[in-house]
């Protein structure tokens, strides 16, 4: 098996030390599939940082002064593993599992598959299992729940692999570049998934393992910068791959964003009501990248 590491496995910490050390003392404990870790903490508290830096891991750590997001945050260490001289590139949320097993027959599947520029596996959260995702300016609900008889093969094709864990060949970064950071958080997975396709590369999910996720359960995170990023990102996707449509497409989410709005409103949800609100006006104006300072009261 893969001796000499020739994968780079990036972990954003923002505020989530225990959870990003965590996911590097699993993957430190692998015995056949070697990695080299970049971990990236994202404009953290100090105390967080601290926590990284006297870590008696190995692994390699840059910090940024600010919170560059999910897209730029990732981007650094991308670059990092690309000038390092990385074939493969995994991204891995901190909330994520994924064992060597699993990790060993990803790299095996993309390896062995040159058409293949991006690939995952299955996603279990809370029991649920997902293959990957639909077009986000079509879809409401963009996450494909997994049935088995889905497809003969153990590769099902997908408009993008969900960022919790995904493995990237190197080309697919060459041809495709980096994140784009105007998403900041939430749709640029998708958004690299579209231009990795549109370079003549697939993107999949292997069928053949699964992950498992535990997103955040916050519900004034997703309450507030969640809805915001995923409504206001709709309107920047469209943008980018909705040539001659753009109009259209963009009327349908400001009719879906209204619709939302006023659920919310109904439901007493003022917080939610209010970053839609602004998700809305901001994804009609063009206002995007980092706007978490609407949220800080």
């Amino acid at each position: 098996m893969n001796k000499d590491p020739q994968l780079a496995i990036v972990i954003i910490n923002w505020n989530k030390a225990q959870e990003v050390l965590h996911c590097v003392y699993t993957i430190s404990s692998w015995t056949e599939l070697k990695a080299e870790i970049i971990v990236i903490d994202n404009g953290s508290s100090p105390e967080e940082a601290a926590l990284l830096l006297n870590s008696k891991f190995r692994f390699q750590l840059i910090i940024n002064e600010r919170n560059r997001g999910y897209a730029g945050g990732n981007n650094i260490g991308i670059s990092k593993a690309l000038d390092e001289g990385f074939s493969y590139i995994m991204l891995l949320n901190s909330d994520a599992t994924i064992s060597e097993h699993c990790s060993r027959r990803l790299f095996e599947c993309i390896s062995q598959s040159p058409e293949l520029g991006v690939v995952g596996p299955l996603l279990d959260e809370g029991g649920r299992n997902y293959a990957g995702g639909r077009n986000i300016g079509i879809h409401s609900m963009t996450r494909i729940r997994y049935n088995p008889q889905m497809s003969n093969s153990e590769l099902i094709n997908v408009d993008y692999v969900p960022g919790s864990v995904l493995l990237a060949r190197r080309e697919a970064f060459e041809k495709a570049g980096l994140l784009d950071e105007d998403f900041f958080f939430s749709g640029e997975i998708a958004d690299f998934c579209k231009r990795v396709q549109l370079r003549g590369l697939k993107c999949a999910v292997f069928t053949g393992c699964r992950a498992s996720h535990a997103p955040d359960a916050d519900s004034t995170m997703r309450d507030t910068l969640y809805s915001y990023y995923t409504l206001r990102n709709r309107f920047l996707f469209i943008r980018r791959h909705f040539r001659y449509s753009t109009l259209f497409w963009s009327m349908r989410w400001v009719v879906e964003g209204i619709e939302q709005i006023m659920i919310a409103l109904l439901k007493g949800n003022r917080a939610r009501a209010r970053a839609l609100w602004l998700g809305l006006r901001d994804g009609v104006l063009g206002k995007y990248g980092d706007r978490n300072a609407q949220f800080i009261s």
